[in-house]
């Protein structure tokens, strides 16, 4: 028996969220990756419309199922742990600080006449860029903004040690500004997003015909 078009919106709704939950996404994070506005998403998963085949090829590419998987009945995915996003972050920061350990442990068993230690002063910037990476991809504009004003007074600590010259603690005044531009920028994307009614660290969705 043909399922009628009223079945098979509930079970697409059902399982576009099921799939979404799944991934620890809200309707406006899947509106975002398919650059449609978070209505029609929300449309879709009320069972009032149908995205069309593009649509779903799209969903089921992003969430790594197939087209059938959406339009039949299945099992609810289980949610996924979150935890791994955290692991990924300090697993990197870990390999930065080994390879610092690393050329620390040559420098010194080579003797190079060189402050073997800055190594890891020089690892901090790394870090704080590397923070910024997954702190866009994962987290909010709060700890991006700290990933940044971490990248701004590491890199100005690594300067002001790297090179002997006059009035070279200067550089500290620059970093100061540049961390006050910094909370003005993150206070702005803020306030921004609030008025988009989207939520922090999202992007305006394009509105697009359903």
């Amino acid at each position: 028996m043909q399922t009628d078009e009223a079945t098979l919106r509930k079970t697409v709704a059902k399982n576009i969220a099921a799939y979404r939950k799944a991934h620890h996404d809200t309707q406006l994070d899947l509106a975002t990756k398919l650059n449609y506005s978070d209505k029609s998403v929300s449309k879709w998963e009320r069972g009032e419309s149908l995205p069309d085949v593009y649509i779903l090829s799209q969903i089921a590419d992003l969430y790594g199922v197939s087209v059938s998987a959406l339009i039949g009945e299945i099992q609810p995915p289980k949610e996924s742990k979150p935890h791994y996003h955290m692991f990924i972050l300090l697993l990197s920061l870990a390999l930065t600080m080994a390879v610092a350990t690393l050329l620390f442990s040559m420098f010194m068993i080579c003797k190079v006449p060189y402050p073997a230690w800055m190594f890891f002063v020089y690892a901090l910037p790394v870090c704080s860029i590397i923070c910024i990476v997954f702190t866009s991809l994962w987290w909010g504009i709060l700890w991006q903004g700290v990933s940044v004003s971490a990248l701004i007074w590491t890199l100005g600590l690594s300067l002001y040690l790297s090179f002997e010259l006059e009035n070279v603690s200067l550089i500290f005044l620059v970093c100061a500004a540049l961390q006050v531009l910094t909370v003005l920028w993150e206070v702005f994307r803020k306030f921004l997003l609030k008025s988009k009614g989207l939520p922090d660290g999202e992007t305006m969705p394009v509105n697009r015909s359903e």
